[in-house]
């Protein structure tokens, strides 16, 4: 018996020692490339810098924490070097030669070793690569008028339906996760729960199991309904609120800088309805989903933006406001709002906003 009870403490000792590291170490080596040339480890997800460091020796590192697996890139701008991999919290390590990371069709199998995640990603791009050359000669076909819409969404349909059912033959990780995110749209929410109700509690609770779960789950505002609150910071870090401007009635115009649609809306219309409506009670207040600070205040500034405009510097894909409001990508989209906090209309781009707002002004007189 008490043999038993020491193998079983000895086992138990050994299963701890194995647990999984909670911080990653890439080790990497790259030859061709110059001392104190600049490294990027860039978050593809987030579109930000983790972190950066100089080359000694061929040599350089980086090591951190991650919450969980994240598509990543090492960004040598210098040498238009952008090599992307997924990471995780372990010891991953990357050899190759500049010419190597050159090359257009790199086999990331022969560089880049020890993320898990990484591997079932590489297995999805060998699958995926004869469908998206397909695909992207059949739109070329497409836009010289050489075949139809319909035989076009033919072949865009069929590499979105064999990616699908590889990320639900495979669904227990996180490239799997993001990926059938970037999917939720193509699919009917009762075939996104059964996806989610089999993955195990880590993923349920990941970033992407949340935002998953939040798309399934959370019911978009509608016409009639009180408005979500919004918080978050302008360009002066001070903190906004939707609800700060509760009382008035509200323009909330969803945007961003690198939305053409949306600068063209701002430039032509909005300066023309805070003078029509200058003594309404009216008050426009934007929204932006720009990632980066400095591109959002660049725009910012070439529109004169003199009305409440604020953010979370997070993209529309990932920001849970986006689903509140029932946005894809598709922007700008506004919202106009009565004085009590109900939403009177949804208005999309090709939408007259301002016969829109004189349908609402109307009825207060």
């Amino acid at each position: 018996m008490k043999n038993s009870i020491l193998i079983l403490c000895i086992l138990f000792c050994l299963a701890s020692c194995k647990k999984q590291p909670d911080t990653y170490l890439i080790e990497a080596k790259i030859s061709g490339i110059k001392d104190s040339t600049k490294v990027y480890l860039f978050n593809s997800h987030t579109y930000k810098n983790i972190d950066s460091t100089i080359i000694v020796n061929n040599k350089f590192n980086f090591k951190g924490k991650l919450k969980d697996p994240t598509p990543v890139s090492i960004s040598i701008s210098k040498y238009d070097i952008y090599t992307g991999f997924w990471l995780e919290n372990k010891k991953i390590k990357i050899s190759a030669s500049k010419k190597q990371l050159l090359e257009k069709d790199i086999d990331f199998n022969k560089i880049i070793i020890g993320s898990e995640t990484n591997k079932i990603a590489l297995r999805y791009d060998e699958l995926l690569k004869p469908l998206r050359d397909r695909q992207r000669k059949a739109y070329i076909k497409f836009s010289k008028n050489l075949i139809s819409e319909e035989e076009y969404k033919e072949y865009r349909d069929s590499t979105t339906n064999i990616s699908i059912k590889f990320l639900f033959e495979n669904p227990n990780n996180y490239f799997s996760l993001s990926n059938i995110y970037d999917y939720r749209t193509d699919l009917k929410k009762e075939k996104l729960e059964e996806y989610f109700s089999q993955l195990p509690i880590e993923l349920k609770n990941s970033s992407y199991g949340k935002l998953l779960d939040d798309f399934i789950h959370i019911k978009p505002v509608k016409e009639g309904d009180y408005f979500v609150d919004i918080i978050g910071k302008n360009l002066n870090d001070e903190e906004v609120k939707l609800s700060d401007f509760k009382g008035k009635i509200i323009l909330l115009d969803f945007w961003a800088g690198w939305c053409s649609p949306c600068i063209k809306q701002m430039e032509e219309e909005f300066p023309q309805l805070i003078e029509k409506y200058k003594d309404k009670n009216f008050q426009i207040v934007s929204y932006s989903f720009d990632h980066d600070k400095k591109l959002w205040k660049d725009a910012s500034d070439k529109l004169e933006i003199s009305w409440s405009n604020f953010s979370k510097l997070t993209k529309i894909n990932n920001d849970p406001v986006a689903l509140q409001y029932g946005l894809s990508i598709t922007i700008p989209t506004s919202f106009i709002i009565g004085a009590d906090g109900k939403i009177l209309k949804r208005v999309e781009y090709d939408d007259d906003l301002e016969k829109e707002l004189d349908k609402v002004f109307a009825k207060k007189e």
